[in-house]
Formats: C-alpha cells, structure tokens, sequence
C-alpha cells in the first residue's frame, strides 16, 4: 500500500516546480492520511551548482536562444541520456541519504536530472516511478530505464517516445498537471469586479515567462497603436524590477495597464482575460487551455516552447506572431470579431486537461499496487 509519495522537481525553469507542486497536492487531496513531499532536487544536492544552472538557463533562453536551441537540437541525436553516471555523482550521496530518511515508496519525477538518479538507483531500491513531461513534446533526455510510466501531454507524444525506445505500455497521456483550479468555472464579470478592472472593455492579458524576462515593454508599445479600447494585464511574477519600470510608463499608454506583480490566483486572472501575449512554456499553455484561453505566442524559446506553439496553431488554438510587428493586426482582429475570438476559446477548452493531475495520481498508485514487491534496503553503495 503506497502510504509516502517522494515528487522531485529542478528549479530550471519554473514549469517543473509547479508541476510537482500540483502532483503533490492532488495527493494529498486523494489521499489526505498519506504523506507527500516535494524537493527541488537540484538545490536539495547543490544550492550553489543549482544557481549557477538556473541562471544560465534563464541567461541561454533570454539572451542566446538559438544556443539553446541547437543544444536541445544535439541532444536529440545523442546516442545516450543526457545525464551520464560521471554526472550523476554529484546527487546519489545525497539522494541516498534522503531516501534512509524519508524510504518513499512511490517516487514520480519532473524532471529529467532527477528522473535520471532515480533510475540509477533503482537496483538498490526499486521503488515504483514515473516521469511527467512538461511540454508538449517528447525528447530522449527523459528516457531512462526503469521507469515504469511515463505521463505525457499529448497523444502525438506517445509514437515520438517509442522511437526512443520506451514501450507504448508505460506511456499515459494524461495532459501536464496544473492545480485544480484552473478547473473551476467561475464568472468572468465578477472576477473583473474582484479584480477592480472594467467590466465592459476586452482584457488583454500579457505574460513573458516565470522571471518575465521577455519584451514586455515593446508588446505594450506594439499594443498602444492597437486604437479599439482594451485593458492590459501585465503578470510580472516575481520580477519587482519589470514591474516599476512598467509602472513609471503607464501615462504613456492610451489604455489601462494593470500590473499586480506576483499573483497565487493565475486561474482567476486566465479566467477574466479575453486572450493572452505570452511565450509558451507547457505550464502556461496547459493553464491556459484549461480556462480556454487562447494564445498570441511571441518569442518562444527553440525547442520544447517551438513544439507548444505547434500544437496550439493545428488546433487553431492560437497565433504565433514571428515579429512582434505582427501583433497589431491579430490584436485588432480579435477586438472587432467576436465570433472569431469565441472560436478560439472553444477549440482552447477543447484541449485542456485541468483533472490531469488526479489523473496521474491514481494512475501511479494503481501502478504501484499491482506492481512486483522488492526488498527496498538501501544498504550499500552504488558509488
């Protein structure tokens, strides 16, 4: 019987943490007398290492794109995982000590750093595991050996894995886990009244990633040639800096710009907003389908963020604007046409998967449960 969950995430990207951060309270909201936990791996082993790669990550995809995307281009082509065993002395001293501690017996990862230790640990302790991607496309640096279920967003990703090498078995589409909010239907106009904003304008919302690292400022100038009546809602997240520089702009602009800084409500906000500007990150997009709110992609980063974009224009879900120059005319175009903004709503709800996290859950207690017991000792050293 699966009494303690061990979810492990990796502060690269904010995605990853707020999937794992969904899958640990789904189960516990399933299962309220078991117990779960959440580590951020990478700090969990190395706070100054984890630094360092988060910043170069946000650096790569901020500043030199096109490094990363032909990086995640590489790594495609490799003949093995990413994370070799060399790299991964770093965290099994670690990872051991925490499992003595916290002996899990159900370990889900979304990650694939994590991912990767797990499975090199397994023949010391063989504890159920699954992986949970967090776009919207398959890569080989997910695929480790045992991993007993992978739960993927899409069923296109399920043949991209199996060229990989994973059996369709393990595969779940299951969606990316969001928390259970975003499945809540609730009124846009009294949101709009919670919110102080004007009940009888359109609301453009505007996003830039979880550190808002994108080119908020030139949108919002692209946008103040837009002439129709609108209001702009720029989430900054935690990024104080963008927002007062954003602040001290705001008599510039013809319409009225909304800048709430760090929010724990994004499923209000998403639900109140008429379409989003945003980069495509797999959390951003699935909260966004979940509400059925469409997207005007602008700047995503090459690779995973490209294959998001791709699916939300076959399933005409939104735009991808290649030059911000562009956004003007679709802005406008959604402003006068109603019609043509509801259908993109409704092809965005179509696609959304707010239960994906339940969903999970019970798909990796049900593995567990039905799965071979081991003896789970933790004695000796793979090192």
């Amino acid at each position: 019987m699966v009494k303690r969950l061990l979810v492990l995430s990796a502060s690269i990207g904010a995605g990853h943490l707020k999937a794992a951060e969904a899958v640990c309270g789904a189960f516990k909201n399933c299962y309220p007398e078991k117990d779960a936990v959440h580590v951020d791996f990478l700090k969990y082993c190395d706070p100054v290492v984890s630094k360092i790669l988060e910043e170069s990550y946000y650096f790569l995809t901020s500043r030199m794109a096109w490094v990363y995307g032909f990086i995640y281009e590489k790594e495609k082509r490799r003949p093995e995982p990413l994370v070799k065993k060399e790299q991964l002395l770093l965290a099994l001293g670690k990872y051991k000590k925490f499992l003595d501690e916290y002996r899990p017996d159900l370990i889900v990862s979304t990650h694939f750093f994590p991912a990767a230790v797990v499975s090199y640990y397994y023949p010391k302790y063989p504890v159920p595991n699954g992986v949970i991607l967090t776009d919207y496309a398959g890569h080989p640096m997910w695929v480790y050996p045992h991993v007993g279920r992978y739960f993927v967003a899409c069923q296109e990703m399920v043949d991209e894995l199996w060229t990989y090498g994973v059996d369709k078995e393990k595969i779940k589409v299951t969606g990316i886990p969001i928390r259970p909010e975003f499945g809540l239907t609730l009124s846009s106009a009294q949101l709009r009244e919670e919110k102080g904003l004007p009940p009888d304008q359109p609301v453009i919302m505007v996003m830039s990633g979880g550190n808002a690292i994108g080119p908020l400022m030139e949108i919002l100038e692209v946008l103040n040639r837009v002439p129709e009546g609108f209001t702009a809602v720029v989430i900054t997240g935690k990024n104080e800096k963008t927002r007062r520089a954003l602040a001290e702009t705001k008599d510039k602009f013809h319409f009225t710009l909304h800048l709430p800084g760090y929010v724990d409500d994004m499923h209000k906000w998403m639900r109140l907003a008429d379409f989003l500007i945003s980069k495509a990150g797999g959390l951003t997009v699935s909260e966004a389908l979940a509400v059925g709110l469409p997207i005007l992609v602008v700047c995503p980063t090459p690779g995973q963020e490209e294959a998001n974009t791709e699916l939300l224009l076959k399933a005409g879900a939104g735009y991808y604007l290649k030059e911000l120059e562009n956004l003007e005319p679709v802005v406008q175009q959604l402003l006068k046409d109603p019609a043509k903004l509801g259908q993109l709503r409704e092809n965005a709800t179509k696609l959304g998967k707010p239960g994906a996290a339940v969903e999970i859950i019970k798909e990796l207690v049900k593995m567990a449960e039905t799965a071979e017991k081991f003896s789970c000792s933790t004695s000796g050293d793979l090192l």
